[in-house]
């Protein structure tokens, strides 16, 4: 056998053997990424129990936490015509700012906007409203269950109306009982709210 036939045969054993060594790295290295995989589904899903203790958290909607205000002295109920709304989808669900701006028109309340809200409300139904327009949202808030009322320091009678994840729908008709005559009653633990305006007339 010739000096050059033993160099191929060495090269081609050399080459065989390289082969048999990338073959069993990639195989271990697919089969190792193989069983992470199953197992961080597995993990996911929650078959097996994550490893990491580290609680997960994502920006909540917001929710009212404000005490409740209360109404000003001697304030009556509205009258519905007299009262503007903007109207404020909190949610996901498409169109619901409009079906309830609707609703809002049917009872004679004028809606001057209605578009989604800055941020997902959690809650029912939020009523904002300025010093000026908390006779106005006491009495809106007639028209829904569960509605909380919040106030902020805008100017003018028009109020907020935030639709939240747990509205369905205004309350049935023979379920509002609305008497522009009759005080509006405080919770006990209602916040004062000064009604001072600073558009008042001096002296």
């Amino acid at each position: 056998m010739s000096t050059q036939q033993s160099r191929a045969r060495a090269r081609a054993a050399r080459r065989r053997h390289l082969q048999q060594r990338q073959t069993v790295i990639f195989g271990t290295l697919i089969a190792a990424m193989l069983v992470v995989g199953l197992a961080a589904g597995a993990m996911w899903v929650g078959i097996l129990p994550s490893p990491f203790s580290v609680a997960i958290r994502s920006p909540e909607p917001s929710t009212s936490a404000a005490t409740v205000p209360c109404p000003p002295d001697g304030a009556t109920f509205l009258p519905l015509e007299d009262i503007t709304a903007n109207v404020l989808n909190g949610t996901s669900r498409a169109g619901l700012a409009a079906s309830t701006s609707d609703a809002l028109s049917n009872h004679g309340i004028t809606v001057d906007q209605e578009s989604n809200a800055e941020a997902p409300y959690s809650g029912t139904v939020q009523i904002v409203a300025g010093a000026e327009g908390l006779a106005a949202a006491f009495t809106i808030a007639e028209l829904f269950e569960g509605a909380v009322i919040e106030t902020d320091s805008r100017g003018g009678a028009t109020v907020d109306v935030v639709l939240g994840a747990n509205f369905e729908a205004l309350r049935a008709e023979d379920e509002i009982a609305i008497d522009p005559d009759a005080p509006i009653p405080a919770a006990t633990d209602c916040t004062p709210l000064s009604t001072a305006s600073p558009s008042a007339e001096e002296g």
